[in-house]
């Protein structure tokens, strides 16, 4: 009767647990390929230690009743997620894989979520939405892996009663230490600080090795006035440059047609408003033809005339005005008048000039000159040329 009673409060107790956990797992079932289905009566699937890289977690599904999966130490690197999945998952076991990362939105619509174990993987972030619907969470194990952030929803799960932290690289910026900040306000049966007594910060440089409750939210936050000054400023310098270029551009489109047209007038000076015609260089000549010419236009100047003999005036003071004086020089005035004058002056005042030059430059001429000079005064009657003469002559300034 007593063996009786003692059967009868063991199996008790054991119906009693497996009420309470609600699902009893097998022994692992060892596999080197993920199942493509998956049994709908079944409430545990345990695969730790198999061999499979890919996980095709769209055999989840509402058709299924599993309850906890257990896919810990199957060299796991890749998760492939479906929109359909299962809301029947309380337990999810993915610790020692190769994870780098996970699938958006992953675990976010699993509302009776209990325990999530993510540790020793090689995760650097959290997705987006994860374990976003999952208000019942009570165990959550992120140890080992390359996390520097945490998402400030995870901090605040009501129920969360233990969080496994350690082993990351945690940054210890302003969003880290606001989200829990924000997590430790929160309505909750845990304290925030007792579940992350003794999480360290890895970076900033100066803050490696502290914990995050020894930082205060005013070592790492800047002020949003200060935050929008180093916002602002950079695009006012940047603004205030590109004005200076605008108008420093402008100025020098300004400035280009000024400077052209002093350019082009440079060569030439204009009178009245015209400009004075170029001088072509004249083609280089020998000496004999030189000589020749500068005889021809001497007889044409020296060439006796009526006015010549019957005037009062000194032959030699007629020469020299002829020739040698700053008189019959062209000025720069009556050359500019000379463009409305007949083409006949115009061309007489030019051959005067080329005469006068020729004798400042050549000897050759000089001397043609002296022997037409001769000639015309032997052609006075009564008239003797001296010594005294050809002194006077000579010492003509022709300049």
């Amino acid at each position: 009767m007593l063996v009786w009673w003692i059967l009868l409060l063991v199996s008790m107790s054991l119906v009693t647990d497996g009420l309470v956990a609600g699902c009893v797992c097998p022994a692992a079932t060892v596999l080197s390929q993920f199942p493509s289905k998956v049994p709908a009566d079944v409430c545990c699937l345990n695969f730790s230690g198999s061999a499979f890289s890919h996980v095709r977690w769209s055999v989840f599904t509402n058709e299924t009743s599993v309850e906890t999966l257990d896919l810990s130490n199957c060299n796991i690197s890749s998760v492939d997620r479906n929109h359909k999945e299962t809301s029947s998952l309380q337990k999810v076991l993915l610790g020692q894989n190769r994870l780098t990362e996970l699938p958006r939105e992953f675990l976010a619509n699993q509302t009776g979520l209990v325990e999530v174990d993510l540790s020793r993987n090689l995760l650097e972030e959290l997705p987006e939405g994860f374990l976003q619907d999952s208000e019942g969470l009570q165990k959550l194990n992120l140890q080992g892996n390359r996390l520097r952030f945490l998402p400030g929803s995870i901090l605040q799960k009501p129920r969360l009663q233990r969080l496994e932290l350690d082993g990351n690289y945690w940054d210890c910026s302003c969003l880290l230490l606001g989200g829990l900040e924000a997590g430790e306000k929160a309505n909750r049966t845990t304290r925030l600080q007792d579940l992350v007594e003794n999480l360290t910060c890895s970076s900033p440089r100066h803050l490696a090795g502290r914990t995050v409750w020894s930082v205060r939210l005013s070592d790492v936050c800047r002020p949003a006035g200060l935050t929008a000054l180093f916002i602002i400023l950079p695009l006012l310098i940047l603004s205030a440059l590109l004005l200076c270029w605008c108008c420093g551009r402008k100025r020098k489109k300004k400035e280009a047609p000024v400077f052209n047209i002093s350019k082009k007038r440079a060569p030439s000076s204009s009178c009245n408003g015209q400009k004075h015609p170029r001088n072509k260089q004249q083609p280089s000549v020998t000496e004999p033809s030189k000589d020749k010419e500068g005889v021809l236009k001497n007889q044409l100047l020296l060439h006796p005339a009526s006015t010549l003999l019957g005037s009062t005036r000194d032959i030699y003071e007629e020469v020299e005005i002829k020739l040698g004086s700053v008189e019959s020089l062209p000025r720069v005035s009556s050359r500019c008048s000379s463009s409305q004058e007949p083409d006949g002056a115009s061309k007489t005042e030019l051959d005067t000039v080329s005469v006068t030059e020729v004798m400042k430059d050549s000897a050759d001429r000089e001397k043609a000159y002296m022997t037409q000079s001769t000639e015309y005064y032997s052609l006075v009657p009564g008239m003797e040329l001296e010594d005294s003469d050809h002194g006077d002559y000579e010492n003509v300034h022709l300049s």
